[in-house]
């Protein structure tokens, strides 16, 4: 058989705010999670998603892609059978890295396709509330073609290894080395290579002397969808190939090497379908869970290859940019800017920072601000206190750090924070709210005056901590708000004055 496609076209990926879809989804999915598996109302949940707050597709009948390829390609949630029905389980990497106060996209992304393979359990549908369920005939076919050719390919390993490969026999550094997409797709259909999820490094090396004596040949036409590697913050696809994300300074450098070694050193593989002769035996596997299990990054790699896989010490810290073969050399300093201008804000603006650009500077402040903002929950409140202060006739503006500021006609000035909390992180939330609010009130003092009033807003009355309101508002001087289901405002009776303006 030949292998055509290695990544999904259902999966739209190019765009660098897909990354913001992605946690969009997971937030979403999260509602569901240990819940009877309901299509319909799975549906109903993402088309009533507000524009003005989510990029998730609006159009009903891009939901199945939704439903079907983000499980499939990319592990977000698996279908289990609990008490003889389907129910819907989140994955314990999207509970980790995308429904969170910071989302961490590139984390996701990363782990799950150094876990994805084929053969894999993609191409199954359940049935609502029952214990039904159908493997696609197309799909149960290829499977098949897969087990009977001993394939495990892994194609992002795959890719990994190749680097690697070319390091060695070229003696150039992994930074310096581009894949073909010739060369990948030739590579992927050799039988030494495809064997294995992590194909030997002798092997490879054969291989890539093979390509480039045209003994081995890609197959043609192939598929080449690539987009979702430059959500690793790690592969960079452009027009020639892929290659490793070029470091941005010399810790980086060092963190890209052990990943790139980590991965290559990796001996994990899902073997469960291997003895499987018809669709039957295929389901086997996918209904007992263990595809869905392995499938899993957290589960499944060890804790100490997931924080080497996610560690982002590099590109969080103070920013330098250096040449791919080069680690030797004096940072250069980045002076992060003091303000930022403000904006009309605009949903479509891509919130979430990435790293693909090896001449992008970064602000590690502002990615953690970014990822803060791409939290649905965030997202959510930040439309409903909008819409308020629309109602109020004002113009509200944003910024890179300020999350709204606002004047109201003729009666005050106030500077918001919106902060989302979960059942464990009230405290931790307003500490750092309270910090940033009297941060940006002395850094934007000579653009909106001194004299702003401060305000938190909450999903909901934060009164899990009897002291806290008292503390927020009586000491700090801070007006604490929240919205009901309707859209009303709410306040806390300690800071009346304070948001009196807004009432």
């Amino acid at each position: 058989m030949e292998i055509r496609d290695l990544f999904s076209h259902k999966i739209h990926s190019s765009s660098d705010s897909w990354a913001n879809k992605l946690i969009d989804l997971a937030f979403i999915f999260s509602e569901f999670d240990k819940k009877p598996y309901d299509r319909v109302k799975l549906e109903e949940r993402l088309s009533r998603i507000s524009p003005r707050a989510s990029s998730v597709a609006r159009d009903p009948s891009k939901f199945r892609d939704e439903i079907s390829a983000y499980p499939a390609y990319l592990g977000l949630y698996r279908v289990e059978l609990i008490n003889d029905s389907w129910h819907f389980v989140l994955s314990e990497t999207a509970k980790r890295f995308l429904v969170t106060e910071e989302p961490n996209v590139p984390a996701f992304i990363l782990l799950q396709l150094l876990l994805f393979q084929y053969p894999n359990g993609m191409g199954v549908a359940y049935y609502s509330n029952s214990n039904r369920v159908r493997i696609q005939a197309n799909t149960r076919d290829r499977t098949l073609d897969f087990i009977n050719n001993g394939i495990h390919l892994s194609p992002l390993r795959l890719i990994c290894k190749a680097i690697q490969a070319h390091s060695i026999i070229d003696k150039a550094s992994i930074f310096n080395i581009t894949i073909s997409y010739d060369e990948i797709f030739a590579l992927a259909n050799d039988s030494r290579l495809n064997q294995f999820c992590n194909p030997p490094l002798d092997s490879t090396i054969d291989a890539i002397i093979d390509f480039r004596n045209e003994i081995i040949v890609p197959p043609k036409p192939y598929e080449s969808r690539f987009h979702l590697l430059k959500h690793t913050d790690f592969i960079v696809p452009d027009r020639s190939g892929v290659r490793l994300r070029n470091p941005v300074n010399p810790t980086d450098y060092s963190e890209l090497t052990q990943k790139l070694q980590t991965i290559n050193e990796l001996d994990i593989s899902f073997q469960g379908f291997d003895s499987a002769t018809n669709s039957d035996e295929i389901l086997d596997s996918i209904i007992d869970g263990s595809w869905g299990r392995y499938f899993d990054g957290v589960r499944s790699f060890n804790s100490e290859t997931v924080e080497i896989l996610t560690s982002e010490k590099g590109i969080l810290e103070e920013t330098s940019i250096i040449e791919p073969a080069i680690d030797q050399i004096e940072p250069e300093k980045v002076q992060a800017p003091l303000t930022y201008a403000f904006r009309k804000r605009n949903q479509d603006n891509d919130l979430y920072s990435n790293y693909s650009s090896p001449k992008t500077k970064t602000d590690p402040e502002l990615t953690r601000i970014r990822r803060q903002k791409s939290n649905l929950d965030h997202k959510l409140i930040l439309q409903q206190l909008e819409e308020y202060l629309e109602s109020k006739g004002c113009e509200p503006v944003e910024n890179d750090h300020i999350d709204l500021y606002a004047q109201i006609p003729g009666n005050g000035k106030y500077l918001f924070e919106v902060k989302s909390t979960s059942e464990n992180n009230l405290l931790s939330q307003t500490r750092k709210g309270v910090s940033q609010l009297y941060e940006y009130r002395y850094r934007y003092q000579e653009q909106i005056g001194y004299d702003v009033n401060l305000c938190l807003v909450y999903p909901n009355k934060p009164d899990e901590i009897d002291w806290l309101e008292d503390y927020i508002c009586t000491d700090r001087g801070i007006g604490v708000i929240w919205f009901d289901e309707l859209g009303a405002m709410n306040y806390s009776e300690q800071g009346k004055s304070l948001v009196e303006s807004l009432i």
